[in-house]
């Protein structure tokens, strides 16, 4: 089918809402802080492990030697087993560390011998919203061997183990944990969703197919070179590129005679799009034996909301060709598409 044709009279149609979108729109992980439980009888140890930027934030809301840190982690988190409370006993902080992390050593008291556990963790939403915690359960004779794991968040503040002797598929939590991130992380992107949505507007479903393989493969190779550090460039460069791909397309659509090929382009650009993909998932601390693991899952997850998001799309996109004016559509949208790109990639630019 011929690609839209151009009509400058509906530029303008999306764009208060478009530049009101996020700057930054897939960056949906913020600060980051681990934490490793150990359970000794009756006690609870809690190491909790926060980045350079959540510590920080933290000395510049409380005083780390008043009565109002431990108060704040009392508040902030809670450990329970057979539904009753363990209290905060005390914390201890260690030194900061050379790379600017801060660890602190929670211990909870339990009225009797721990035999489930359960972990409800607000900390560090108040001051980041975004804040992501990476808790495991670690075994008590060898706290380098995990038990079990969990991804605490916003969306998801409690890490539940029904029986703590016999732990559970730590492995298996971790697949779990990124695949779902992936997905959220997709579906939070709205520069990748108005991507993909800008290059299948125009196409039919066999080069849809195309396109959409070729978009696959080329960013799951640059999301896997740059998580091993084997590609690296920096999101000053990458976020102003991935708004370029989108005026790139969206101007296509508009003048271009003949799309079909366009499974080429997006292979070229979902290069760029795998880089900021990663982004998020690099500022995750993963040792190396769980790196490919951690990588798979989550780009797992990147493909199964990018389906969704095709499988939505595409019903909506054959009934609209049905219609008298679908090329008057697909040129208001293309056109409101590279506004948008536009205003990304200014303020990417400038800020």
């Amino acid at each position: 089918m011929l690609a839209c044709r151009t009509r400058l009279h509906s530029i303008l149609l999306l764009c208060g809402f478009l530049v009101a979108l996020p700057l930054h729109a897939h960056d949906r992980i913020g600060s980051v802080s681990h934490s490793i439980v150990i359970v000794r009888g009756d006690a609870v140890s809690y190491y909790l492990n926060m980045s350079p930027t959540i510590a920080e934030l933290v000395k510049k809301e409380v005083d780390p030697n008043s009565a109002d840190f431990q108060d704040y982690f009392s508040s902030e988190l809670s450990v329970k087993t057979w539904d009753s409370e363990c209290p905060l006993a005390w914390i201890e902080k260690a030194a900061p560390q050379p790379a600017g992390n801060w660890i602190v050593h929670l211990r909870f008291q339990c009225p009797r011998e721990v035999k489930d556990l359960t972990i409800t963790s607000t900390l560090f939403l108040d001051l980041d919203e975004t804040h992501t915690q990476f808790a495991r359960l670690a075994s008590p004779d060898d706290p380098g061997t995990a038990m079990r794991e969990a991804v605490l968040k916003a969306s998801n503040v409690s890490f539940h183990i029904p029986d703590i002797r016999t732990g559970g598929s730590a492995l298996g939590d971790r697949a779990l944990s990124f695949f779902k991130l992936g997905i959220e992380h997709l579906l939070s992107g709205y520069d990748h969703i108005l991507f993909l949505l800008t290059v299948i507007i125009a196409m039919s479903l066999l080069d849809t197919v195309k396109a959409v393989t070729a978009f696959t493969v080329a960013h799951s190779l640059t999301m896997a070179l740059a998580f091993l550090n084997l590609v690296s460039l920096p999101s000053s460069v990458v976020e102003p590129l991935i708004a370029l791909t989108i005026i790139y397309v969206s101007v296509e659509n508009i003048v271009a005679q003949n799309v079909r090929k366009r499974w080429l382009l997006t292979g070229l650009f979902g290069l760029v799009h795998g880089l900021g993909f990663v982004g998020a998932l690099k500022v995750i601390t993963v040792s190396r034996d769980e790196l490919l693991l951690s990588l798979f899952s989550f780009n797992v997850g990147i493909e199964v909301g990018q389906l969704l998001v095709i499988a939505i799309s595409i019903p909506a996109l054959r009934y609209l060709r049905r219609r008298a004016w679908d090329r008057r559509f697909c040129r208001g949208f293309s056109q409101g598409a590279a506004v948008l790109g536009g205003v990304w990639m200014v303020q990417r630019v400038f800020s």
